[in-house]
């Protein structure tokens, strides 16, 4: 079954963003580019939620792979201590790859997050158990990957990707450094959020442009728990942190409670 996605007619660009992106090359929208874009997108907006007003101004960056970048989207998102999500394409040679021009790169979620709260390791640990790293990866497009960005990252990374082996057998999932993170298509990010009209209609008021939706800390939650990933009483804790009063914050409620655990993506 081929992957189908569902368009908005928001009137919104990635042209901010991926202006960052072309300019900073490798890692890009890496920590610098992404508390720009936020400072930026917020400046002046008296909507934005409790959440991403205490956003740190501190973060680190990891970027993951694995297979179809919606569902790592959501359940990296859904994580207490992580800022901001986005998703996109690297480890290729193919410069400016798009989803229907992909060449030789991989689908992707890069994770900001603040190491006072959560750790990489912790991230890894995530990584690891979303997946079979034993599997053989029937495409390119989505295979599983850690794209480390330091020497303390690649350490952990195969640190952890030789205990994998040692209990598990032969590990397939590859330990790689990042080159350039090409960030997807609008439609991409925060896919299950783009796709709850009622909810999407809220953060439109909220972030009235793409850059600041995809770097908000409350669109980055409420897609993960969107695809399941949090109780109904940790969202409803969250609500006024969320900047869903009312009746959007009603209807995540009932969303969670109707869909229970988390959802996967479709079949490519």
């Amino acid at each position: 079954m081929t992957r189908t996605h569902t368009h908005q007619a928001l009137g919104w660009g990635m042209a901010l963003a991926m202006g960052l992106a072309a300019g900073l090359g490798l890692g890009a929208l890496s920590y610098l580019a992404a508390r720009e874009t936020t400072a930026m997108a917020f400046e002046g907006n008296k909507d934005i939620p409790p959440i991403d007003r205490d956003a740190p101004e501190q973060v680190q960056t990891a970027t993951f792979a694995l297979g179809c970048f919606w569902g790592p989207d959501a359940r990296f998102g859904a994580l207490p201590g992580v800022v901001r999500t986005r998703v996109g394409y690297t480890g290729g040679a193919k410069k400016d790859p798009t989803y229907h021009d992909l060449g030789d790169h991989t689908e992707a979620v890069q994770i900001d997050f603040d190491p006072q709260r959560i750790t990489y390791a912790r991230l890894l640990d995530v990584f690891w158990s979303a997946h079979d790293p034993t599997a053989r990866a029937y495409s390119r497009q989505y295979r599983s990957a850690v794209f480390f960005h330091n020497d303390d990252q690649r350490a952990l990374a195969e640190e952890t990707r030789d205990k994998v082996a040692a209990s598990g057998g032969r590990v397939r999932t590859s330990v790689q450094p990042l080159g350039t993170f090409y960030p997807a298509e609008g439609y991409h990010q925060k896919y299950r959020l783009r796709n709850t009209r009622a909810l999407m209609r809220e953060f439109a008021r909220m972030f009235p442009d793409e850059a600041s939706f995809v770097a908000s800390t409350a669109a980055a939650r409420v897609n993960g728990y969107l695809a399941g990933y949090a109780t109904s009483e940790r969202v409803a804790e969250d609500l006024d942190r969320l900047g869903l009063a009312g009746e959007p914050g009603r209807a995540l409620l009932e969303h969670v409670r109707e869909h229970g655990g988390p959802t996967g993506c479709p079949a490519p």
